[in-house]
C-alpha cells in the first residue's frame, strides 16, 4: 500500500481545503511554532481511526472543526481525506467527515464503512493510528520512558500482528458471551427443573384446595343465616328502647323552652341599658375633645405671638443695613463727580503733546537707516576675509584630525595586542564534563529508584483514602437516618406522657404489641393528670391462657400497670387452631408477630397494614441501635483517618524523595549542560583569540603607513594659511559700524517707545470715564431701591405687631372656655358610671338565666343522643341484615332464607360466632396451603416443550464455544510465531543501526518478564563507544535519542510500514547527529518504499529534504500550505 496524498477541509487551523502530496524519499514541513504543522500529523491519524480526543489535543472530537477567528465564521464539518494505492496499484480513498454535533462517518471509494474495518484496514498494512510508524512529538522520550511490557506495543506492529490482536480480542469477546450465555442456560434448565417439580407438587395442592373450597361454601351459608336471625332480633330490641328515649326527650324539651323564655325577657332590657351607657360615655368623650382642641389652639397663639416678635426684631436690623446702604451710595456718587473732572483736564494735555513725540519718532528711523547701510558693508568686507582664513584654518584642523586619529588607533592596536589574554585550558574542562556526566547518570539511578517507590506509596494512600471514604459514607448514612428517626420520633414527643414511650418489645414483636393494645399505647401512665391514663389493678383472680401459648408480657418490658393487659395477651409465630381460639376466656386475645388478631368473642383482625403504633415502636428501636453504630462507624472512621493521615505522610514523604532526586537529576543535567557549554566556549575562545591576533598584526602595518601620509598633508595645510594683519583691520572698521547701527536703533526704539506710551495714556483715561458714568447710574438705581425697601419694611413691622395684638385676646377667651368645659365634664362622667351601674346589675341577671338554660339544653341533649343512638343501633342492625342479604344474593345468588334448604342445614340457625369459628378453621385449614395454581398441568406441559428447546440451544452454543476456543488459540500460535521472527529481525537491524548512527559500539533488544512473547516486556541495553553495557534508561540524552531512533528505523526494516511521520525527532539532537541522523533517512528511503514525512526545525535537516512543504499562519489562527521541490530545483540549477 502506498500514501499519496492528504487532503483537508475545515481541520482545526485549516479552514480552507489544502492538500499535501505525499511523494516518494523525504518530504519536510517546516514553519514558525503555533502554525499548524502538528495538525497535518494529527489529521492523519484521525483519518486512520483515532477516537480519543485527547490524542488530538482536544477535549471533545467537536474541536477539530474549524472554530473561528475574529475574521472568519467557525465552520459545521470538518473532512480529511487519504488517497493511497493497494498492493495492485488500485485507488484507494479513506475519508473521514465530522459534523458539529452529529459525530463522525468513514467512506473507503465513497461508501460508508464502520471505524472498526478502517482500523482493521491500517493495521494489516503495519500502520494506523497508533502506529509506531507515527512519531509524534515526545514519541521518542515515550519510547525512553515506556515500561519493558509497552515497547513490546512496538515489537507487535513490526510483526504485523496487530491486526490479530484485533481479531483475538474479537473472538475472546464472542467467546466470554458464549460461555456466559451457556451459564445462563444452566441456570435457565436448572429453573425448569425446579419449576417443574414445582407445578406437580402444585397440581396435588389444586385438588386438595377444591375440596375445602366446597366446605367453605356451606360453612359460609351458614354463617350468613346465623347473623341474618341475630341482626333481626337485635333491630327489634333496638327500636323499643329508641321509642322510650323519645318520650324523655319531649319532657326535657317543655322544661328548656320556659327557662329560654325568661332569659329572652331579661336580655330584651339590656339594649336600652346599652344605648344610655353609650349615650352618656359619648358626651364625656365629646367634652374631652373640645377641652383638647381649645388647649391646642392657646398653645399655637402664644408660639405665634413668639415667632412674630423674632420676626418685628429682623425688620428693624433690615432697616437699619438699608439706611447704611443709602448713605454709601450718596458717598460713592460724590467721588465718582470728582474723579471724573480731574480725568478729563489730564486727557486734554496728553493729546496736546501727543503730534510732537510721533514727529521725534521719525527723525531717529532716517538716522538709524543710514547707519544700517554702512554697517552692511563693513560686513560684506569682513566676512570675505574671514572666510578664507577660515577655510584655511578648517584644511589645518582637519589634517591634524586626522594625523590624531591614525595615531590613536596605532596606540589602540599595540594596546589591544598587548591585552590579548592567554588561550584557554580546554583539558580542564573537558575533565569536569566527564565528572558531570558521571554525577548524572549517579542522579537518574536515584531518580529511578524513587519513581519505583512512589507508585507503591500512592497505592496505599488510595487504599485509604477509599477505606476513609467508605467509613466517612457510613457515618453519615447513620447520622441522616439518625436525624430522620429523631424528626420522627420529636413529632410525637408534645403529646404528653405515654405508655408508648415506656414499653420495649423484643425485636420483631414490634407488630404483635401494636396489635394487642393499639390505641391505648397512646393513653398515659399511672399517675399522670392524662384524660386517658392506665391506672393499673390486681389481676390475681385473672384465667390463664390456653396451653402453650406465650403471654406477651414475657417479651415485652412495660410499666407494672400494663401487666394484667399483657398477660391476657397470648403471642404466636402463625396462626391459632380452632381449639386454642376456643379455649380464649372473655377478655383474651391472641396476636401474631405479623400483627394478626384474634380476640375471645370472635372478633379477628388478618393485620398486614401499615401500623403507626408499630412503626413507632421500630423507629424507637432503630434509633437506638443507630445510636451504637455510629459510635462504632464514628471509631472506624477515625482509624481510616490516622490511617489515610499516615499514608499521605508516606505517600508525601515518597513524593518529596522524587522531587529531591528529580531535582538532583535536573541539577546534574544542569551542570553538564553548564559544563559542556563552557568547554565549547572555551574551544570558540582559542579559535577567536588566534584569528583576532593575526587581524590586529596586519591592521598596525597598514596604520603605520596611514601615520606616514597624514603627516605630510597637515604640513601642506599650515604653509596655505594667510597673515592675520589685514583680517585685524576689516575686524576694527565692523565693530565700529555695528556700534553706530546699535545707538541709532536704541534711539528710535526710545523715540517710538514714549509716543506709544502716550497714547495707551490717552486710551486709558477714555475707558475710565466711560467706567465712571455706568457706576455713578448705578449707584443712583441702588439709592431708589433702598428708599422702596426702607417703606416696605416699616409697613410689615406695623401688620406683625397687630396680629400680635389680637393673638393676646383670643388666648384670655380660649382660658375661660377651657374652665367651662371642665364643669360640663364631671357632671356627664357621673351620669356615665350610674348607667353603667344598672347595664351591670342587669348583665348579672341575664347570665344566671342563661346558665339554668344551658343546663336543661345539656338534659336535652342527652336525652337525644339516647333516642339517636337506639336509632342508629336499630339502623345499623338493619344495615348488618340487609349486608348479610346482600352477601348472599352475591355469594349463592339468593336470600338468607333460602340458604338452609339449598345447602341441607336446620332452619334453627346457631350460634353465629361458633359457625363463624367453624368457617375459619376451615379457612385456615385452606389458606395453609398457600398460593394455589389451578393451572399447573398447563404449565407443565409448556414448561416441558420450553425444556427441550433450552437443551437444543446449549449444544449449539457448546459447538461454538469450541470453535472460538480453537480459533483463539491459532491466533496464539501465529502471533507467537511471527512475534519471535520479528524479535530476531528487529534485534539484527537495530544491532547494525545502533553502530552506524554512534560510529562504534553494540546495542541489543531482549525478551522479560515472561517466556511467553505475548506477555514479555521488551528491553534494550546499549554500549556507545567508550562505556559498558547498560539499560537505556541510563544513557544520556543524546544517546537515548539516537538509541530510541535506532529502535524506530529497526523496525522499519523488519516490517517498512507504507508512510512514516518523524514530528520533531531531530530536536535533541546536535549537528553531528543531525547529520548521521539525516545519513540514515537517506539510506532508509533508498532501501524501503517508506515515504517519509518529517516535521523539523533544523536547517541541516531541512537542506537534506527531497521537498519541503511550509505551513504558514497569513491570518491568526488560519493555516496555509506552500511548497518548493528541492530537488527539481538542483536540476534546474545544473542546467542553468
Amino acid at each position: 500500500m502506498e500514501f499519496r496524498k492528504l487532503r483537508l477541509a475545515g481541520f482545526k487551523s485549516f479552514v480552507e481545503p489544502a492538500e499535501l502530496r505525499i511523494e516518494p524519499g523525504l518530504t519536510g514541513v517546516v514553519g514558525p511554532n503555533g502554525c499548524g504543522k502538528s495538525n497535518l500529523l494529527e489529521a492523519l491519524r484521525w483519518v486512520m481511526g483515532e477516537g480519543s480526543p485527547k490524542s488530538m489535543r482536544s477535549g471533545g472530537m467537536d474541536d477539530v472543526i474549524f472554530a473561528g477567528t475574529g475574521k472568519r465564521p467557525a465552520r459545521g464539518f470538518a473532512q480529511v481525506t487519504l488517497g493511497m494505492a493497494g498492493a495492485a496499484g488500485e485507488e484507494i480513498e479513506v475519508s473521514r467527515r465530522i459534523e458539529r454535533g452529529s459525530g463522525s462517518d468513514y467512506r473507503v471509494n465513497g461508501r460508508d464503512t464502520r471505524a472498526q474495518d478502517v482500523r482493521l484496514l491500517f493495521a494489516d498494512s503495519a500502520t494506523g493510528a497508533h502506529s509506531p510508524a507515527i512519531v509524534g512529538q515526545g514519541r521518542i522520550s515515550a519510547i525512553i520512558a515506556a515500561k519493558p511490557a509497552e515497547r513490546r506495543m512496538l515489537l507487535e506492529e513490526a510483526a504485523g500482528i496487530a491486526g490479530l490482536h484485533v481479531r483475538r480480542r474479537e473472538a475472546e469477546i464472542r467467546l466470554r458471551a458464549a460461555e456466559t450465555n451457556v451459564a445462563r442456560l444452566d441456570d435457565v434448565i436448572r429453573g425448569l427443573e425446579a419449576q417443574a417439580n414445582a407445578l406437580r407438587r402444585q397440581a396435588k395442592v389444586a385438588e386438595r384446595y377444591r375440596l375445602l373450597s366446597d366446605q367453605l361454601k356451606i360453612a359460609e351459608a351458614s354463617v350468613l343465616y346465623a347473623r341474618w336471625e341475630a341482626a333481626r332480633a337485635a333491630s327489634e330490641a333496638a327500636r323499643t328502647s329508641a321509642a322510650d328515649a323519645e318520650a324523655k326527650a319531649g319532657e326535657l324539651t317543655r322544661i328548656a323552652a320556659g327557662l329560654s323564655a325568661g332569659a329572652a325577657n331579661a336580655s330584651a332590657d339590656l339594649p336600652d341599658l346599652r344605648m344610655a351607657e353609650a349615650e352618656a360615655a359619648a358626651v364625656v368623650q365629646a367634652l374631652r375633645q373640645s377641652r383638647a382642641l381649645l388647649e391646642a389652639e392657646g398653645a399655637a397663639a402664644t408660639k405665634r405671638v413668639g415667632d412674630i416678635e423674632v420676626s418685628i426684631a429682623a425688620i428693624v436690623r433690615d432697616l437699619a443695613r438699608e439706611a447704611g446702604i443709602d448713605a454709601d451710595a450718596r458717598a460713592a456718587e460724590t467721588a465718582l463727580g470728582t474723579e471724573k473732572d480731574a480725568l478729563g483736564e489730564r486727557l486734554a494735555a496728553l493729546e496736546a503733546g501727543l503730534p510732537g513725540q510721533v514727529a521725534a519718532a521719525e527723525r531717529e528711523v532716517v538716522g538709524a537707516a543710514a547707519a544700517e547701510a554702512g554697517l552692511g558693508a563693513a560686513v560684506d568686507a569682513h566676512a570675505a576675509a574671514a572666510a578664507q582664513a577660515r577655510a584655511a584654518a578648517e584644511s589645518v584642523a582637519a589634517a591634524n584630525a586626522r594625523l590624531a586619529r591614525a595615531e590613536a588607533e596605532a596606540r589602540e592596536l599595540a594596546g589591544r595586542l598587548a591585552r590579548l589574554a592567554p588561550a584557554p585550558d580546554t583539558g580542564g574542562l573537558a575533565a569536569v564534563v566527564a565528572a558531570s556526566a558521571a554525577a548524572l547518570a549517579a542522579s537518574e539511578d536515584a531518580l529511578a529508584l524513587a519513581e519505583a517507590e512512589r507508585p507503591a506509596a500512592e497505592a496505599v494512600r488510595a487504599e485509604a483514602a477509599a477505606s476513609h471514604a467508605g467509613a466517612r459514607a457510613t457515618l453519615a448514612s447513620l447520622a441522616a437516618e439518625d436525624d430522620a428517626l429523631a424528626r420522627r420520633l420529636a413529632a410525637d414527643a408534645g403529646k404528653g406522657p405515654r405508655v408508648a414511650d415506656l414499653v420495649e418489645p423484643r425485636a420483631g414483636y414490634e407488630a404483635a404489641l401494636a396489635a394487642a393494645l393499639g390505641d391505648d399505647l397512646d393513653a398515659g401512665p399511672a399517675g399522670s393528670d392524662a384524660a386517658r391514663r392506665w391506672a393499673g389493678g390486681d389481676f390475681a383472680g385473672d384465667p390463664g391462657l390456653p396451653d402453650g401459648v406465650t403471654a406477651l408480657a414475657a417479651v415485652v418490658t412495660a410499666p407494672a400497670e400494663l401487666g394484667r393487659r399483657l398477660a391476657q395477651v397470648g403471642v404466636l409465630e402463625e396462626a391459632p387452631t380452632g381449639a386454642v381460639l376456643a379455649a380464649l376466656r372473655p377478655g383474651q386475645r391472641l396476636v401474631s408477630m405479623a400483627g394478626a388478631l384474634w380476640r375471645w368473642d370472635g372478633f379477628v383482625d388478618a393485620g398486614g397494614r401499615t401500623d403507626a403504633t408499630a412503626a413507632r415502636l421500630r423507629a424507637r428501636r432503630r434509633a437506638a441501635e443507630v445510636e451504637r453504630e455510629r459510635v462504632a462507624a464514628q471509631a472506624a472512621m477515625d482509624g481510616a483517618a490516622r490511617a489515610l493521615a499516615g499514608a499521605v505522610a508516606g505517600a508525601g514523604r515518597a513524593a518529596e524523595v522524587e522531587r529531591a532526586a528529580r531535582g538532583a537529576r535536573d541539577g546534574a543535567a544542569r551542570g553538564l549542560a553548564e559544563a559542556r557549554a563552557r568547554f565549547a566556549a572555551a574551544e570558540t575562545a582559542a579559535s577567536r583569540r588566534a584569528g583576532e591576533e593575526a587581524s590586529l598584526v596586519s591592521a598596525a602595518a597598514r596604520s603605520d603607513a596611514e601615520l606616514a601620509r597624514l603627516a605630510g598633508e597637515a604640513a601642506a595645510a599650515r604653509a596655505a594659511v594667510p597673515a592675520s594683519d589685514a583680517l585685524g583691520g576689516l575686524s576694527a572698521a565692523l565693530a565700529a559700524a555695528r556700534g553706530a547701527a546699535e545707538a541709532a536703533r536704541a534711539a528710535v526704539v526710545r523715540a517710538r517707545g514714549v509716543a506709544e506710551a502716550q497714547g495707551r495714556d490717552i486710551e486709558t483715561t477714555r475707558r475710565r470715564l466711560a467706567a465712571i458714568d455706568v457706576e455713578r447710574a448705578g449707584w443712583q438705581r441702588r439709592l431708589a431701591a433702598s428708599a422702596g425697601q426702607q417703606a416696605e419694611l416699616a409697613g410689615r413691622v406695623d401688620a406683625a405687631r397687630a396680629e400680635a395684638a389680637a393673638l393676646a385676646a383670643r388666648g384670655d377667651a380660649i382660658v375661660r372656655q377651657i374652665a367651662g368645659i371642665a364643669v360640663q365634664t364631671a357632671t356627664a362622667e357621673a351620669a356615665r358610671a350610674a348607667a353603667g351601674d344598672a347595664l351591670a346589675r342587669a348583665e348579672a341577671e341575664l347570665a344566671a338565666l342563661a346558665a339554668k338554660a344551658r343546663a336543661a339544653d345539656e338534659a336535652v341533649a342527652a336525652a337525644r343522643e339516647a333516642r339517636a343512638t337506639a336509632r342508629a343501633e336499630a339502623d345499623h342492625q338493619d344495615a348488618a341484615r340487609l349486608e348479610v342479604e346482600r352477601l348472599s344474593g352475591e355469594r349463592f345468588q339468593c336470600p338468607p332464607p333460602v340458604l338452609p334448604g339449598r345447602f341441607g342445614f336446620s332452619h334453627g340457625g346457631g350460634d353465629p360466632q361458633a359457625l363463624a369459628a367453624a368457617f375459619e378453621a376451615l379457612a385456615e385449614t385452606r389458606e395453609r396451603l398457600g398460593p394455589v395454581n389451578l393451572r399447573a398441568d398447563i404449565e407443565l406441559a409448556e414448561l416441558e416443550a420450553q425444556a427441550r428447546l433450552t437443551d437444543a440451544e446449549k449444544a449449539e452454543l457448546d459447538t461454538a464455544i469450541a470453535r472460538l476456543r480453537g480459533s483463539i488459540g491459532s491466533l496464539n500460535r501465529e502471533g507467537r510465531a511471527r512475534l519471535a521472527a520479528a524479535f530476531i529481525a528487529v534485534d539484527g537491524h537495530f544491532r547494525v543501526l545502533f553502530t552506524d548512527l554512534f560510529g562504534g559500539g553494540e546495542a541489543q533488544l531482549a525478551l522479560i518478564e515472561s517466556d511467553d512473547p505475548l506477555e514479555a516486556g521488551l528491553e534494550i541495553m546499549a554500549q556507545p563507544p567508550g562505556k559498558k553495557l547498560q539499560s537505556l534508561t541510563l544513557l544520556s540524552g543524546g544517546e537515548q535519542a539516537l538509541t530510541a531512533t535506532a529502535l524506530i528505523f529497526a523496525l522499519f526494516l523488519a516490517n517498512p510500514a507504507p508512510i512514516c511521520v518523524l514530528d520533531e525527532v531531530d530536536a535533541p539532537l546536535d549537528d553531528a547527529n543531525v547529520e548521521r541522523f539525516c545519513d540514515l533517512l537517506d539510506r532508509m528511503a533508498a532501501e524501503t518504499r517508506t515515504r517519509f514525512l518529517i516535521v523539523t526545525h533544523n536547517a541541516v535537516t531541512m537542506s537534506r529534504m527531497h521537498r519541503l512543504y511550509g505551513v504558514t499562519m497569513g491570518e491568526p489562527g488560519v493555516s496555509q500550505l506552500v511548497s518548493v521541490d528541492l530537488q527539481a530545483a538542483e536540476r534546474l540549477l545544473a542546467v542553468a
